[in-house]
């Protein structure tokens, strides 16, 4: 093989897979409103040119949101009906589902075909209603599916959210050889101020009682006095308040169940 035509396959070889796809793209960001209080929206826009023939693409975008098509598509289908998205539940009594984004949307895919050399565009706006967890931004990622080729993603960076976090609680409950319970948890990210309040469903009964309230420090906490007065099977859940405003108030997903014999 001549040595120009083999540095020509490597250099091909080379290139991501969003290179060697078609139709080509562009991503662009920009906010709706403030980002720094919610609720903070920001708005995608996914552009796609048509290469020298036409092309068939499935684009979805994630977090779910609505997709909106516009340009010069020349045929645009919506996904097909079908069920939503599976929706998460708690064993017990407690429950407050962190669902920091707008509710996702069944019209989060949509498949498109442009004439060659056409451009269209999808837009979806990605819009935090609660605290984020530190992972959780205003960025898009879109995933892009072309009917000939590999499918890719891209991300979308957005500006940043400047509002308060959330915290992430999580916790575990041990019993000490003196019947004390343990109770150890963390809170992400690191928060080193505020305070974790811990609360009790005791058996049969369908209202809650505060147990303890606890400083929060290096993203940790903890309280070893925790004396149960009946058998049975216990829920705990936790509570953090806030005393800043680099954090909101949050509180544990569910209940953690501890059997006391």
């Amino acid at each position: 093989m001549p040595r120009s035509l083999a540095l020509a396959v490597l250099a091909l070889l080379a290139l991501p897979s969003s290179a060697l796809a078609n139709p080509s793209i562009s991503v662009s960001a920009s906010r709706d409103g403030s980002t720094a209080s919610l609720p903070a929206k920001v708005k995608h826009r996914l552009t796609l040119t048509a290469g020298a023939t036409a092309e068939t693409v499935t684009v979805t975008v994630s977090p779910s949101a609505r997709l909106v098509v516009g340009g010069d598509a020349q045929s645009v289908l919506p996904p097909e009906t079908g069920v939503g998205p599976s929706v998460a539940t708690c064993a017990g009594r407690w429950s407050r589902l962190h669902d920091a984004y707008r509710g996702g949307s069944l019209l989060d895919h949509v498949t498109l075909t442009l004439a060659p050399g056409a451009t269209a565009f999808v837009e979806a706006t990605v819009e935090l209603v609660r605290p984020p967890w530190a992972e959780e931004t205003l960025d898009a990622r879109w995933f892009v599916e072309p009917a000939q080729g590999r499918a890719f993603d891209v991300i979308s960076n957005a500006p940043l959210y400047n509002g308060p976090l959330g915290v992430e609680l999580a916790f575990r409950a041990a019993r000490a050889p003196d019947g004390h319970y343990v109770v150890a948890g963390t809170a992400e990210p690191l928060v080193g101020s505020g305070r974790v309040e811990l609360w009790a469903f005791p058996p049969g009964r369908n209202r809650a009682t505060r147990i303890a309230r606890v400083r929060v420090r290096n993203g940790a906490w903890s309280y070893n006095r925790f004396l149960p007065d009946r058998t049975g099977r216990w829920e705990l859940y936790a509570r953090y308040r806030t005393t800043g405003r680099t954090y909101a108030n949050d509180a544990s997903e569910c209940g953690t169940f501890v059997r006391v014999r």
